[in-house]
């Protein structure tokens, strides 16, 4: 069994050698160039313990300084960017409320431009009856229109036909005496006429127009904000 015994400091005034610490030239007393000498020399002597912090240390110094100048103008403009993206939002949201204006004004389109304008036909065909005659039936569709009329003379008959074919809302070209018959009532000689044609396909501006010329105010004033908002959306 092995002891653990040390023979030679036992009851001995002999102490441990211990080895002595190196000098440290940098807290000494000698001047500032032996200093960077040694410094130097440390440095040229070791480069493999020097050279990566240094590169290291260069380079994270050259990366903070070249971010010096973005960074000053990336904080210059963060307020101009938040309106921007603000401003963006705006937009989106008030494009998408346009397209689903337009959407609704495509839809609204067809109560305005396609269906027959049964008040404009009334109002020129109650322009159109000369005194002596009376309508006994009359009606307007797509296809177009149909009146049925009587009269003790023809002239004034006559006269209707001519007027109905001078109208802003129908086809000249298209109108038509379908047949003329004569009645004898009670000792009088009646005559009788059925007319048909075509209604024309008024626009916009047609159709304002002639709602200023027939006193139809309110049917303008729908017609015209229509349009307005129309044109806004779309321009």
């Amino acid at each position: 069994m092995p002891l653990n015994y040390n023979f030679a400091f036992k009851n001995s005034n002999l102490k441990r050698w211990k080895r002595p610490a190196p000098k440290n030239i940098l807290t000494s007393d000698v001047d500032i160039k032996k200093k960077i000498t040694y410094l130097y020399q440390i440095f040229y002597r070791n480069p493999e313990l020097f050279y990566p912090p240094i590169l290291i240390l260069i380079a994270t110094i050259a990366v903070q300084i070249s971010t010096i100048y973005p960074t000053k103008t990336i904080n210059r403009l963060e307020n101009t960017h938040k309106e921007y993206e603000g401003l963006t939002q705006k937009l989106s949201t008030l494009q998408s409320r346009m397209d689903m204006m337009k959407k609704h004004l495509n839809n609204m389109n067809v109560f305005f431009s396609k269906p027959t304008p049964v008040y404009l036909f009334a109002f020129y065909l109650q322009n159109s009856i000369p005194q002596g005659v009376q309508l006994s039936n009359y009606s307007i569709s797509e296809n177009g229109f149909s009146i049925s009329a009587s009269s003790f003379e023809i002239e004034p008959l006559n006269e209707m036909v001519t007027l109905l074919i001078e109208s802003p809302i129908i086809n000249k070209q298209s109108v038509k005496i379908k047949t003329i018959t004569r009645e004898n009532t009670t000792g009088n000689s009646n005559m009788r006429v059925e007319i048909n044609g075509d209604v024309l396909k008024l626009s916009m501006l047609k159709r304002e127009k002639l709602y200023n010329e027939s006193n139809s105010y309110g049917l303008l004033r729908k017609l015209i904000r229509f349009n307005n908002l129309n044109l806004l959306i779309r321009s």
